[in-house]
């Protein structure tokens, strides 16, 4: 990736609605043109540091695992959710 590119990953809607809380007045078009004229182009943030490698991954799992132990043994519905792309909710009773 080119760092002397200037980019966002916001939408023109988000940039526009936080310029209004901040009290100014634009719209959409406003922020494009304004993007343009300052060489801003829009891109998805990617990572770039793989989620296995943290050191506490492991302990994270187990400690998920012993909160899903406690929840079931009380007697409560735990939802399991995959986050991997295409994954679909399971509801486990």
């Amino acid at each position: 990736m080119d760092e002397k590119v200037k980019w966002t990953n916001l939408t023109k809607a988000d940039i526009a609605a936080e310029l209004v809380k901040k009290g100014f007045k634009v719209s959409r078009n406003i922020v494009k043109k304004l993007l343009k004229k300052h060489d801003y182009v829009k891109r998805k943030p990617f990572k770039n540091i793989a989620a296995g490698s943290h050191v506490n991954r492991n302990a994270q799992f187990e400690r998920i695992a012993e909160l899903r132990t406690s929840y079931e043994a009380a007697g409560n519905p735990v939802v399991s959710v995959d986050t991997r792309k295409g994954a679909h909710w399971q509801s486990i009773a």
